[in-house]
């Protein structure tokens, strides 16, 4: 079904449906992107999607009667259990989590959003159904799984938003592993307060017929940590784009992956840090491994401005080509406006080096136990730091992508 057709026949599924205001902004979106003079061929947030599919699509969704789950009961972790965008509200001294309703119709109008010029965004302001709140209260350390659980030939449109207040510490372990036919458009607004820090930690593992287009935007105020590190183990097509503003001094925004596709699959990232304030610190760096006929782009940006002095920006790609007719396309990019700053980028891409195979081979390894070796320790660095729990569920992808070399 054509996109204009899902939305005349599925508004009232929407959140924000009875609220004429919305609706309006709603219909200016899907003008724009219809529009013939929309450029879609030189969109960066297009680069690796299939247009036809992204426009033309089976919506489906509705609230199951299958409940989701928020508890703390293993001791250590909060579980926040997602089923079709919906979370059961919870709040106890630590956080508090509650779903979005028709009351918080403020977030559909955030600015930042607007200026990025993403269609991916904009169907998803369109055709938004879900999202839930998340606020780590001050001064708590907490750690929190999320599992993101859709329902077979569902369409989720999801906003959700992440608040960790002054002085707060918290670990994020998020987790999706579609069902089949699932389509996920979702968009993460973050928040780092003064004196706060989040390690986000994103496992995806998406079937084949599925897509997902995960966003995420965090602001870094004083002396605050947004450390993200996504892992994407998916046979179905992933969209990656995390941006980061660093509006306060000494706030410090990591933006780090590793991805592992094979077959004809796609990969499309994108990640975009903005130097406000002096004294900041970022670095985004992603590592792949590719194989068989998947292709990757991944486009990084860093931009300082000019009052954002004695800044530190690093941009960094590598990747492993494991066939001829893989490839991996990286387009860094860095935009200074102050005059004491230090930044660099750099992308090394290639096949796996004949010197350490060789090296391995001459010492009695096979060919596939040496691969394998080389590529475990191409991203020892991405794993070292992980919980045990986290470290479990990476190597067990890693194993899985592994198996037939």
């Amino acid at each position: 079904m054509k996109i204009q057709e899902n939305f005349e026949s599925k508004l009232n599924s929407l959140l924000f449906s009875n609220q004429e205001h919305i609706f309006f902004e709603r219909k200016k979106l899907l003008q724009k992107i219809t529009s013939k003079t929309f450029d879609k061929k030189n969109n960066e947030s297009l680069k690796n999607v299939d247009i036809n599919k992204l426009l033309s699509f089976k919506y489906n969704y509705e609230i199951i009667d299958k409940k989701p789950t928020t508890n703390s009961n293993d001791n250590e972790y909060y579980q926040i259990n997602i089923i079709n965008g919906i979370c059961q509200n919870f709040e106890d001294e630590n956080i508090q989590v509650f779903n979005i309703t028709n009351n918080e119709s403020s977030i559909f109008f955030e600015q930042k959003f607007s200026s990025l010029n993403d269609l991916i965004l904009d169907i998803n302001s369109i055709f938004l159904n879900s999202g839930f709140i998340l606020k780590i209260k001050k001064n708590c350390n907490v750690k929190i799984k999320i599992f993101n659980q859709p329902e077979k030939d569902t369409t989720i449109f999801q906003k959700n938003i992440i608040q960790c207040e002054q002085g707060s510490k918290v670990k994020i372990l998020e987790e999706f592993n579609n069902s089949e036919n699932s389509l996920n458009n979702i968009l993460c607004s973050i928040n780092v307060e003064l004196d706060a820090k989040i390690e986000h930690t994103i496992i995806q593992d998406i079937k084949k017929s599925d897509n997902l287009y995960l966003t995420t935007y965090t602001n870094c105020e004083k002396n605050s940590l947004y450390n993200q590190h996504i892992f994407n183990f998916s046979d179905g097509f992933v969209r990656n784009f995390h941006y980061a503003d660093l509006i306060g001094t000494e706030s410090n925004a990591y933006l780090k992956g590793c991805f592992f596709i094979k077959d004809k699959n796609l990969a499309s990232i994108k990640t975009f840090i903005n130097h406000k304030c002096e004294h900041c610190e970022s670095n985004q760096i992603y590592k792949g491994i590719l194989k068989d006929n998947s292709k990757a782009n991944y486009f990084s940006n860093t931009i300082v401005d000019r009052k954002a002095q004695k800044t530190q920006g690093y941009q960094l790609s590598k990747g492993i080509l494991l066939s001829d007719s893989a490839s991996f396309f990286s387009k860094p990019e860095l935009r200074i406006f102050a005059d004491d700053v230090k930044c660099s980028h750099g992308s090394t891409i290639g096949p796996v080096d004949k010197n350490a195979m060789f090296y391995l081979r001459s010492r009695g390894i096979n060919q596939s136990q040496a691969l394998k070796m080389l590529i475990s320790s191409f991203i020892y660095e991405d794993i070292k730091s992980l919980d045990d729990y986290a470290l479990s569920r990476v190597t067990f992808g890693l194993e899985n992508y592994l198996k037939n070399i």
